[in-house]
C-alpha cells in the first residue's frame, strides 16, 4: 500500500512526482538520497492517515507462531554474522502480518536513534513481554545474543505445541457439550410450552419428570434475562477479583492447594519457571539476577511470593536446594535435581531436565484428562436426553391413553 506522495528533482532538473511505499520519513530520506533524487516536497497519503489512527487505537495482533518464527530468523542471522539492524529489516521485509512489520520498523528506527535492542524492544510489550527483552538484554551483555534468540525459540515452541495440542484435544468435547446446548435449549423453549398447553387443555396428569423440566422451561421462557444478567455480572465479578491483587492471591492460593487441581497447576508454573531459569543461567547470568527474571513468569501470586522468600534465603547465603526444601510448595523431585545440579555444576541442564519432565506430565495428563472427558460429556448427554424423552413421553402416552378411552366411549 503506498505511503508518501511526494514530488523531486532528478540530477538534470527534471520534476517527478510520485507515491512510495515507507515505513517512515528516515527510509523515504534514505530511499530519495540512494536513487540521487532532490525532494522537494512529500506528504503522508490518506492511507498512511489512516494506518497513523489505526496505530494510535492499537489495532493488530502478533501470533506467537510469528514471535517463534522471528526469534529463530534472528539467531539465524545473528549467528551467520549479520549485524542486528540489517537482520531486523530483511526480516520486516518478509512478514506479512502488517502490524507485526510496524513494530518492526519502530524498533529499527529507535536502534537507529542510539537504544539498544532489548530497549527498543520493551517499548514494544504488546509484542514483547518484559521477560523477552530481559533475556535479549542478557545476550547483548554477555555477547551470545544468537544463543539467547534459540533460546526463546525453543520455550516459545514448546508452549506453542502444548497449547495446540490441548486446544486440538478440545474440538471434540466442545463439539459434544454445543450440541447438548442446543437440544436442551430446543426442547425448553420450544417442544416443552407446547406440550404443557396440550396437558393443561386435556386435563392430563403430568408425571414428576415432566413437571420438574416444565418448571425449567417456564423460568428459562420467562426469566431468561435474568439469568442471563446473574451470568454475566459472575462473569464480571471474577474478573475483577482477578485483576484487584489482595482478592487474586485466594484464586491463586486456591491452585496451590484444591486437591485434583493442585498437582496440575504446580507443574505448569514450575515448567515454565525452571525453563527460563535454565535459560538464563545458560546465557551467562548469576543465580540472583536468574531468580528476579524467573519469578517475573510465574503467574501465581502465592507461588511467587514462596520464590521471592528462596531468593531471599539465596541472598543469606542458602543453596537453591535448601531454600526450595525449606519452602514446603516445591515438590521433592525438584529439590533432588537441583542439588544434583548444584553439586555437578550442571544446574541449568538438570533445571531443563525437570522442565522437559514436568511439559511431559502435564502432556500425558492433559491428554488423559480430555480423552476422558468425551466418554463422561457422552453419558451426561444420555442422561439429559434421556430425562427430556421421558419427560415428552410419558406425558403423550396418557394423553393418547386418554383421547383413546374418549374415543371409545
Amino acid at each position: 500500500m503506498p505511503d508518501y506522495a511526494y514530488k523531486a528533482t532528478d540530477p538534470n532538473g527534471a520534476i517527478q512526482r510520485g507515491i512510495r511505499f515507507a515505513e517512515s520519513e528516515t527510509e523515504l530520506d534514505a530511499y530519495f538520497k540512494q536513487a540521487g533524487l532532490l525532494i522537494i516536497e512529500y506528504r503522508e497519503t490518506r492511507a498512511r492517515r489512516f494506518l497513523r489512527f489505526l496505530d494510535k487505537i492499537q489495532l493488530g495482533a502478533v501470533k506467537r507462531r510469528e514471535l517463534v518464527e522471528f526469534s529463530n530468523n534472528m539467531g539465524v542471522m545473528i549467528q551467520a554474522g549479520v549485524p542486528v539492524i540489517r537482520a531486523l529489516n530483511e526480516i520486516r521485509q518478509d512478514i506479512g502480518n502488517r502490524y507485526f512489520k510496524k513494530v518492526l520498523a519502530g524498533i529499527i528506527q529507535r536502534i537507529e536513534e542510539g537504544e539498544s535492542l532489548h530497549k527498543a524492544m520493551a517499548g514494544a510489550e504488546k509484542v514483547f513481554p518484559p521477560l523477552y527483552a530481559s533475556v535479549i538484554e542478557i545476550g547483548e551483555n554477555t555477547g551470545r545474543l544468537d544463543t539467547v534468540f534459540f533460546d526463546l525459540t525453543h520455550h516459545l515452541k514448546r508452549l506453542d505445541n502444548l497449547i495446540r495440542e490441548t486446544r486440538n484435544a478440545l474440538i471434540y468435547p466442545c463439539f459434544l457439550l454445543a450440541a447438548m446446548v442446543i437440544a436442551t435449549i430446543v426442547a425448553l423453549f420450544l417442544v416443552f410450552p407446547t406440550l404443557l398447553d396440550m396437558m393443561n387443555e386435556f386435563d392430563v396428569p403430568v408425571p414428576v419428570v415432566t413437571k420438574v423440566i416444565m418448571a425449567i422451561s417456564e423460568s428459562l421462557l420467562y426469566q431468561w434475562p435474568l439469568y442471563l444478567l446473574s451470568l454475566v455480572t459472575l462473569f464480571a465479578l471474577i474478573y475483577l477479583a482477578r485483576k484487584n491483587r489482595q482478592t487474586r492471591y485466594y484464586f491463586d492460593w486456591c491452585e496451590m492447594k484444591l486437591p485434583g487441581i493442585r498437582s496440575l497447576f504446580l507443574h505448569l508454573r514450575l515448567t515454565f519457571f525452571m525453563r527460563y531459569m535454565a535459560m538464563l543461567l545458560n546465557a551467562g547470568i548469576d543465580i540472583l539476577r536468574g531468580m528476579d527474571l524467573g519469578i517475573q513468569s510465574v503467574n501465581n501470586l502465592m507461588l511467587r511470593k514462596k520464590l521471592i522468600a528462596c531468593r531471599q534465603e539465596i541472598t543469606e547465603g542458602s543453596q537453591l536446594s535448601d531454600a526450595f526444601k525449606r519452602s514446603r510448595i516445591i515438590p521433592n523431585m525438584v529439590v533432588r535435581m537441583v542439588a544434583v545440579g548444584e553439586e555437578s555444576g550442571n544446574l541449568p541442564g538438570q533445571m531443563e531436565l525437570v522442565a522437559d519432565h514436568y511439559n511431559d506430565e502435564l502432556s500425558h495428563r492433559i491428554g488423559v484428562a480430555l480423552t476422558m472427558l468425551g466418554p463422561i460429556l457422552v453419558f451426561f448427554i444420555a442422561a439429559i436426553v434421556l430425562a427430556l424423552i421421558m419427560g415428552i413421553l410419558l406425558p403423550l402416552y396418557d394423553l393418547v391413553s386418554q383421547m383413546s378411552a374418549h374415543g371409545g366411549g
